[in-house]
């Protein structure tokens, strides 16, 4: 295939095997030259225009007789993707983070979903801010804007043809390397199936894409090239990826061993048929929303034999989904979507879900409908609800940190007992104070709000216990500030650093405890805050490490009666005594017991050499 057409057809997506599987993209990859989608003359959206908003990221569709379900490639992710964030480099790198590339993914499955994932924001990227209109077929679309050698290579149909043949790979190889890796199945077996499923499908087609379709898999299908040892390794580190990144690690081997291959290669050639405008939803800013397929190109698989019917009506397979989101007043996800699926014109009904901590605010008015040609989505809309005992009481959202501003205990059910109590945590100063994970919410009997919690104070012998604490907010509040402030000052003992990026990464400085910086904005880092500081750095919000205002401490003190000065601001290991009238200059200041929450803690002044108490009775603030 000439360089000009194969960066047409596989620009959607990178290699989804290492043996070289390619799910082509049907838009063109220039898209500095033409991203506006044709129009056609048959229907009734031919003058209407689509300017998109957010992409779906891609998935793959399931096709059985009962009906067909979506799986996501990106299962760890939220499933849009706003156009102002396919520029963001932090954001960007929050989504990958969602991946670590570490010693325990075998299969370096992580590494090759970071790098899809980057060919697709790139890629989407260059469409984020292009007009579309919708009524042409999206074959047709993607056909008509090759360049001049393509369309005399390839005819409309062999395009379309060609392009639905990844399906046709990924299926076989889905289907044959489970049945080889389960023991049913020869590696004889394999080479035999290929012949005999695959081959044929493209038989009196253009000889391009009889020679490219065959050519993306001869070496690991051919005999003479693939000896027993190298396919059964090549199998066993492609299986796994390519369930991966296909999003199919739920699909068991069972389905996957009844994959049809020719009713995957006529279920996508149907889908590449829908108009463009089938795969865009209409957002409440005027906006579209673009399917997945603009970012991973149509990925579908059928599972099980074609239903043997005359009957002229449409199977279940026909009608598209109703997806189901439950969201909070900003749009976040607060509990799993959920996917109504049914026979074209029969109707459905989307139920509110219960979600701890949230009162349903509203219902949607397509709650409930009908199942149609065109893929649906429902919306239930909450907003946080607990009783807390308090006016005025706020809830943290789950998974975000609170900390406890007075003693609190930790205990084993929503109803507070003394019995029930597993931990007591004293109240402690700002910089000590105990925090913990939201992980979800409760009430008691008395109608008081429980956060259910983890503790995470990782130098303290409590972390890692689990339990409920008031979620009062006289008692546990946000450890992270919400709103912005004009300046702030650093009062963690070992200072903070600032970064140029908001994920707190490439440091570019320190501040020292004490220091009082000024804020420009606040930005929000996943559950997180970060003030943005006059220069354009970023520093964390958390108020453990820094405080709002500026913070006056004593500079320099007097010594009123004799004391000492010990190593750490647990006043152990002395090393020096100090006689009443000494002046000492304050380097900083800590608090005592700084992991140990069965105990109060005090404050200590820094000098140099130690710490020594911040008691009045002994020392007084000269400055």
């Amino acid at each position: 295939m000439n360089k000009t057409l194969q960066r047409v057809t596989v620009s959607g997506l990178t290699l989804l095997l290492l043996g070289g599987i390619v799910t082509p993209s049907v838009a063109s990859a220039d898209t500095t030259s033409s991203a506006t989608v044709a129009t056609t003359k048959t229907t009734s959206t031919d003058n209407e225009t689509f300017k998109i908003g957010q992409f779906e990221l891609p998935y793959t569709t399931v096709i059985t007789n009962d009906g067909s379900q979506q799986y996501p490639w990106f299962s760890k992710l939220p499933q849009t993707v706003k156009t102002s964030q396919l520029l963001d480099t932090d954001y960007q790198n929050e989504m990958f983070a969602s991946y670590p590339e570490d010693n325990s993914d075998v299969y370096r499955t992580n590494a090759f979903t970071r790098r899809k994932l980057k060919d697709i924001l790139n890629s989407l990227s260059g469409l984020s801010d292009k007009s579309y209109s919708g009524g042409e077929g999206l074959i047709d679309q993607g056909y008509d804007q090759l360049p001049e050698e393509g369309q005399a290579s390839f005819s409309r149909s062999d395009y379309a043809l060609y392009t639905a043949s990844a399906n046709v790979i990924l299926g076989f190889n889905l289907k044959w390397f489970t049945k080889y890796q389960d023991g049913e199945a020869t590696q004889q077996e394999v080479f035999d199936a290929f012949e005999n499923e695959v081959k044929p499908l493209f038989s009196g087609t253009n000889d391009m894409v009889q020679t490219e379709v065959i050519k993306i898999n001869e070496n690991l299908y051919d005999p003479a090239k693939t000896d027993g040892v190298t396919f059964k390794n090549d199998v066993k580190a492609m299986l796994p990826t390519a369930k991966t990144q296909a999003g199919l690690n739920n699909v068991s081997n069972d389905q996957l061993k009844q994959i049809n291959i020719p009713g995957t290669l006529k279920a996508s050639l149907k889908a590449q048929n829908q108009p463009v405008m089938t795969y865009m939803k209409t957002l409440s800013d005027g906006t579209v929303q673009a399917d997945g397929v603009f970012s991973g190109g149509i990925t579908i698989l059928k599972i099980g034999p074609d239903a043997e019917t005359t009957d002229p009506t449409p199977t279940p397979a026909t009608s598209q989904p109703v997806t189901v989101h439950y969201v909070d007043n900003d749009g976040n996800t607060i509990a799993a979507d959920k996917t109504l699926t049914g026979k074209l014109g029969d109707d459905y009904k989307a139920d509110a879900a219960d979600v701890d901590g949230y009162k349903l605010t509203k219902t949607p008015d397509n709650a409930t409908g009908k199942f149609t040609s065109s893929k649906q989505s429902v919306t239930f809309t909450y907003t946080p609800q607990i009783q807390t005992g308090s006016a005025g009481a706020t809830i943290a959202p789950k998974g975000s940190v609170v900390y406890a501003t007075k003693t609190i205990g930790l205990y084993k059910k929503a109803d507070f007992t003394k019995k029930t109590r597993k931990q007591l945590y004293h109240q402690k100063a700002r910089t000590n104070r105990p925090m913990f994970v939201v992980t979800g919410y409760a009430s008691a009997k008395n109608g008081a709000g429980r956060y259910k919690v983890k503790d995470v104070n990782h130098h303290s012998k409590t972390a890692g216990k689990t339990g409920y604490v008031t979620a009062n907010a006289n008692y546990t509040v946000p450890v992270y500030y919400q709103g912005k402030q004009s300046k702030i000052t650093v009062i963690n003992p070992n200072g903070i650093n600032a970064y140029s990026k908001k994920t707190l990464k490439n440091k570019k400085a320190h501040y020292k405890q004490g220091q009082v910086l000024k804020v420009k904005k606040i930005v929000s880092s996943r559950l997180t805050t970060r003030f943005v500081l006059s220069n354009g750095r970023y520093i964390t919000a958390n108020k453990q490490l820094v405080q709002a205002g500026k913070k006056t401490m004593a500079k320099q003190v007097r010594i009123k009666r004799g004391v000492n000065r010990y190593q750490t601001a647990n006043l152990t290991k002395r090393n020096r005594h100090y006689s009443a009238g000494t002046t000492l200059k304050v380097k900083g200041w800590a608090y005592s017991n700084a992991n140990n929450f069965s105990k109060g803690d005090s404050l200590r002044y820094k000098v140099s050499g130690g710490y020594i108490t911040a008691n009045q009775h002994f020392v007084r603030t000269v400055k």
